[in-house]
């Protein structure tokens, strides 16, 4: 039984949005912003007093801020916290002795986590970068399975097959490298690429997928997920700039809709509106997907754009 309510148990910082990729599905708009490592470091103490042991890295492309990386993870190792996964597209790197220059950078500030590969048929990297990233890692850190792989499902899926066959033709290494999935949500530039309402309704987990951390944006800003839809305001439970790791959470607790999400999950919120008069376009396996259309494209009955603050107040 998955216990209720939103209790993050891990920060995943995106010191940027910057990324030196283009690729056809990403969603997110890049700014020169970068999260301020001083205040990052002030939160990463505040979180480890209060029990948040795990810390990991997402971007953008987090890699454009090493020292940042740097930094935060020598304070972590410090202060003995675990750490998740740094999501990368493994070609941020112009040459291969500025690859092995950051990443014993890295390894020496004392980050043992996971470095995650973000392989498929959208990103179009360099595939000899990500072999050269693969094999160098391993060696650094004389680990065969520090890099894992994780792939965009429901588009493009024979393309991204062939990529990943191509990586697992690496010679003369000992690797283990485990591939997961993400299933693609069809949002901004992807809307086109899958038809989102496929038939069958999700199953609740009450966001205990992407959600249940501290999701710090490169302003400061904290979701409770690192989501399709974390930019929109109805998720932003505050700032690590001025609210404690105790505020965010009672500010999420207090948040109706978050609150609804990680209690009751999504279904009671899509029954209370098809109460009120709601009719969605069909159903969807993908409760992100839902997420966002609550948030972000879901209109009136009449076709005026329903309001975030009124997701939730009638029929509740």
């Amino acid at each position: 039984m998955k216990a209720k309510g939103y209790k993050p148990t891990e920060i995943l910082f995106s010191p940027t949005t910057n990324c030196n990729l283009h690729c056809a599905h990403c969603d997110i708009e890049q700014s020169p912003e970068i999260l301020n490592k001083r205040d990052a470091i002030k939160f990463l103490k505040a979180c480890a007093r209060i029990g948040i042991k795990r810390v990991s890295f997402t971007g953008g492309e987090p890699f454009l801020t090493l020292d940042f990386m740097c930094a935060v993870s020598k304070e972590a190792a410090r202060l003995g916290m675990l750490f998740g996964r740094i999501m990368t597209n493994g070609s941020w790197f112009r040459t291969d002795k500025e690859l092995v220059t950051a990443l014993n950078r890295l390894f020496r500030a004392g980050y043992d986590g996971d470095l995650c590969l973000s392989v498929d048929a959208f990103h179009r990297q360099n595939l000899k970068k990500c072999v050269s990233f693969i094999k160098a890692a391993a060696a650094i850190w004389r680990r065969n399975d520090i890099v894992s792989i994780t792939a965009v499902r429901g588009a493009k899926e024979g393309q991204t097959r062939k990529i990943l066959k191509r990586l697992a033709a690496i010679k003369g290494e000992d690797l283990f490298i485990k591939i997961s999935y993400i299933d693609l949500s069809p949002v901004g530039k992807a809307a086109r690429l899958k038809k989102a309402w496929d038939g069958r309704w999700f199953k609740d987990d009450l966001c205990k997928g992407p959600g249940n951390v501290f999701f710090v944006l490169p302003d400061g800003t904290v979701k409770p997920c690192c989501g399709y839809a974390t930019d929109t305001d109805i998720l932003t439970i505050g700032s690590i700039k001025k609210d404690s790791p105790g505020e965010l959470i009672r500010n999420a607790r207090k948040n109706r809709f978050v609150s609804s999400v990680f209690s009751s999950g999504l279904h009671p919120i899509r029954r209370r509106l098809e109460k009120n008069g709601v009719k969605f376009p069909g159903r969807t396996t993908n409760h992100c997907f839902f997420c966002y259309y609550l948030t972000r494209a879901m209109p009136r009955p009449e076709g005026i754009p329903l309001r975030k603050d009124r997701i939730l107040r009638k029929g509740k």
